[in-house]
């Protein structure tokens, strides 16, 4: 007996396009397309382990992980372009299915992260920080040497890291922690423990990351820890979002 394809709702639809920004994840393509003047929809809902897989598709995948055992769930679907969703369909090859796991995980846990940030909170003061990083041209040539204590960043960090993103840490830690230390001073001689209050909604933030998904790797916590000092802050400076975070791992709120 086979499984009937299902008409998904606008709502699963629009679902599906916010979770990919727009974009095909296997392509640069935009889904969406603009004709006399309304905007057309140029996706397709794709099943990533087939709704009726064919005997050679069971074959296939027989020892692949599954992300839903319900096919029509969304944690199954992800949208795709026209072209991409033809060729991942025909022929489906293994190492396409993986790929599409791997970005459809990774989808999944950007979404769980999103999913507590009203939950969670930082003091207005950060503001006072963020806007220093931004507005201000640091002299940078005679920043005191820092002493990595008690653990370096490459310790605390694993491979999902990679080279070009812990180098950044490395560089935003030299660069900026003595600032932002001395900074932090600035606001507690106006609101005491402001620092110490702060600290500790990072390192729950972080927890709660954690406890959501034990497996997360590094970098989709990074990632996130920066989108959501983004969103709680209204914060337009990425780098200074992420210059912060990276303070926050050498004091070891974040990662341990």
């Amino acid at each position: 007996m086979t499984d009937k394809r299902k008409a998904f709702s606008p709502n699963i639809q629009l679902l599906l396009f916010a979770e990919v920004n727009g974009y095909c994840p296997n392509c640069p393509a935009s889904l969406m397309y603009e004709k006399n003047g309304r905007k057309e929809k140029k996706f397709e809902i794709a099943h990533i382990y087939p709704l009726n897989p064919k005997p050679d598709e069971l074959a296939l995948l027989k020892n692949e992980k599954k992300l839903n055992a319900d096919s029509n769930h969304t944690d199954n679907l992800i949208c795709l372009c026209v072209d991409c969703h033809t060729i991942f369909d025909k022929p489906r090859t293994v190492e396409e299915y993986r790929d599409l796991v791997l970005k459809k995980t990774t989808l999944i846990a950007i979404g769980k992260q999103q999913a507590i940030w009203t939950n969670t909170k930082i003091e207005s003061e950060i503001q006072i920080l963020i806007d220093s990083l931004c507005n201000n041209e640091f002299d940078l040539s005679n920043s005191p040497e820092l002493n990595y204590d008690p653990k370096t960043i490459d310790a605390k960090t694993n491979e999902s890291i990679t080279f070009l993103v812990r180098r950044s840490i490395h560089r935003n830690v030299e660069d900026y922690y003595h600032q932002i230390n001395r900074k932090f001073i600035e606001i507690d001689s106006i609101a005491p423990l402001t620092t110490e209050t702060i600290s500790s909604q990072i390192r729950s933030h972080y927890l709660a990351l954690r406890k959501q998904s034990p497996a997360l790797n590094q970098k989709i916590i990074f990632d996130g820890m920066v989108a959501w000092m983004d969103k709680t802050t209204g914060n337009k400076s990425d780098k200074a979002s992420e210059i912060i975070v990276s303070y926050f791992i050498q004091n070891c709120e974040i990662f341990e």
